[in-house]
Order: structure tokens, then sequence, then C-alpha cells
């Protein structure tokens, strides 16, 4: 289900309708296995797109993963979001709409969706330093997998991100995303990915990801915190 919905992305962003050079896109594939004491494995995909003008910027981004221990699966997560951002005051100050859904089968979640409305301010935006902070409010719903009662919750989401330039060509960027519940103080997420991109050519490189999400209050036998180490070689389309 994640790989076709992948697949039905990249289609739509290969049309005609998405060749102008104001978007930048990539696809990225990541397999990893091991052998011996301990048989895993763990299959990654990604996409993303981004159109950047003057006055407003559209993001889009999907991924999906799958993963195995002893021929066993203990992994399986899909995500997608849209975000919408527009500026005002000298292009630093926008206001943003977003709206992401996920699946996390062995975290509990069988869908999580949640639309958020906020505002954001570009400390810098160029190519040697890229820094931000924003924060908005939303409405986050939860649909279990197993028997926990679904819930609605008003969530405010505060995220801060940077990015820079690191041996020549490469980048380091960290994003740092919080979820908190506006009713319970001890109810909240964190979300950090941490990516190191190095070209390999024009259109290829090598990326690994570091993601670390907490739960605060998991439900079932979820954990509370949950990590991957992730490389994959990407395209840029």
């Amino acid at each position: 289900m994640g790989l076709l919905v992948l697949g039905f992305i990249f289609a739509i962003l290969s049309t005609d309708a998405y060749a102008e050079d104001i978007w930048k896109r990539e696809a990225s594939l990541g397999f990893t296995k091991a052998t011996g004491n301990t048989q895993s494995s763990q299959l990654t995909g990604a996409i993303e797109a981004d159109k950047k003008t003057e006055s407003d910027e559209v993001t889009l981004k999907a991924s999906t993963l799958y993963s195995s221990q002893n021929k066993k699966m203990d992994g399986q997560k899909h995500s997608a979001s849209l975000r919408y951002a527009l500026s005002f005051l000298e292009d630093q100050w926008y206001a943003f709409y977003k709206f992401s859904a996920e699946h996390d089968k062995f975290s509990n979640i069988d869908y999580r969706i949640l639309p958020v409305v906020g505002a954001g301010y570009w400390f810098s935006d160029t190519e040697d330093w890229k820094a931000m902070a924003e924060v908005g409010v939303g409405l986050e719903h939860v649909n279990y997998v197993d028997a926990t009662k679904e819930r609605t919750d008003a969530i405010l989401v505060p995220r801060v991100f940077c990015e820079k330039p690191v041996f020549e060509k490469a980048r380091l960027s960290q994003d740092i995303a919080m979820y908190q519940n506006l009713e319970e103080s001890d109810d909240f997420r964190v979300v950090a990915e941490t990516r190191f991109t190095n070209p390999l050519s024009d259109t290829m490189s090598l990326r690994f990801s570091f993601i670390d999400e907490f739960n605060a209050n998991p439900t079932g036998e979820a954990k509370k915190n949950d990590t991957r180490t992730v490389l994959s070689l990407i395209y840029s389309f």
C-alpha cells in the first residue's frame, strides 16, 4: 500500500504539469540487510517535492518503511503531508497551513491525521545558512490498531529547522517538531530528524538520516522512544 502511494505520487510529479524549473523533486530508496545470528532487513522509500517562489511555498512529502527481524515484520510506517506557506513582511515572516496523515502499525497507530495552521520566521534563508522557527495549532485525530478508543485533541506544534553546507557540497540539516496536547501537559510527542546529504552527481546523492521519535504517552505495548538510522540513495529530477 505504501509503495503504491509513492509510485502514484512519483507518476504525478513526472508529468508536464510539474516540469517547471521552480519545482525541486527527489525520490529516495534505502535497503539494509543483516544475516548470521540475527537476520534483519529494512526497506524505506520517500518522495519530496518543493515549489518556492518569492511569495509562497508548496511542499509535498510521502514516505514508507517496512522492516523485519528473524523473518518477522517489526516495522510498518507510512506518512504523507502537504504544506503551504505564504510570505509577508519582507519575506521573513510567513503564515502556513499543513495537513499530515500517518500509519504506524507497531506503535498502535492505525491512522493519525493532523491539520495545522500557524506562523513562522526565517532568521536566514541563504545557501550558506538556513534557520527558521514556527509555531502552529491544530486538531489531531488518532484511530488505534487495538481496541483503544479513538481520540481528537487540540495540539500546539512548535518547530525549528536549520541547514548548513559542510565539506564543500554536502549539507547537514536538523528538523525538530513537538506535538503538545493542550489539555494534558504530560501528553506530547517529539520528532527529530538529522540529515547528512552528500551529492554524487548532478542528479544522485547519498543521504544518512537519523530519526528519533519520542511519545510520552504511548498506548498498548508500544515503547516511548523509536529511533531509525537510514542510508538512502537520492535521485533528484
